[in-house]
């Protein structure tokens, strides 16, 4: 996998990449255990997953299932592993130029179009029984913007680590279709404190095409940040 420079075409503070959203959660649970744990812990994760050992082959870790041989931080080791890549062992892209560019840099905050769905997002009152459809919508959002900043698996390393990365959350393939189900539903309003004029409507607009393009390919997303 050539990951040297990978940096994305657009400027965008907040990108969303395609990954193997099951594989990240297992990753990070070994990564969540003490030294003690996690050697043994690593190489069954390595033999569960031998995708893992080649992709850390291909980027020069000579013995890949001792943790402590791979001189990466576990953010790297995460994005890296996590990844989906295509036939040219190169990271698939989800979304058009435009709809990366807005989600990825939101004129709201820290730039966070997921922060700023989180603030002003309300269940749509007027439709009957639609609160737990709403939750359910909520707390994937809360999964994509800080599941891997949180616990159980959450840790502070994951941000700044190395080259200035930061990995935010992560939803599987089949979370990022609920979620693009619940945007396309009626559950949702818009609070009326919004500061900015259809703010949620076209962060919500440009985050459905990503997963969309999630969906088509079959992958899941991670949401990172990097300045």
């Amino acid at each position: 996998m050539d990951l040297d420079g990978y940096n994305d075409s657009t400027t965008s503070f907040f990108t969303l990449d395609a990954c193997d959203g099951e594989l990240a959660t297992q990753i990070m649970s070994v990564l969540s255990l003490n030294q003690e744990e996690i050697e043994s812990s690593w190489k069954q994760l390595l033999s569960d997953f031998p995708k893992i050992e080649t992709r850390l082959r291909t980027q020069g870790i000579q013995t890949p299932d001792i943790r402590n041989s791979i001189n990466w931080d576990d953010a790297m080791i995460l994005f890296t592993c996590s990844l989906e890549i295509n036939n040219q062992q190169r990271p698939i892209q989800l979304g058009e130029q435009l709809s990366k560019e807005r989600f990825g840099r939101f004129p709201w905050g820290d730039g966070s179009a997921t922060k700023y769905l989180l603030e002003f997002l309300r269940p749509n009152n007027s439709l009957k029984d639609s609160k737990e459809a709403y939750d359910g919508m909520m707390k994937l959002i809360v999964k994509l913007d800080s599941f891997c900043q949180s616990e159980p698996f959450g840790d502070p390393k994951y941000a700044n680590g190395l080259g200035g990365l930061t990995i935010c959350g992560i939803l599987d393939k089949n979370e990022a279709y609920e979620l693009r189900k619940f945007f396309t539903g009626r559950m949702w309003s818009v609070s009326a404190d919004e500061p900015l004029d259809g703010g949620v409507r076209d962060a919500i607009k440009h985050l459905v095409l990503i997963l969309k393009s999630a969906e088509r390919r079959g992958v899941g997303v991670m949401l990172r940040s990097h300045s």
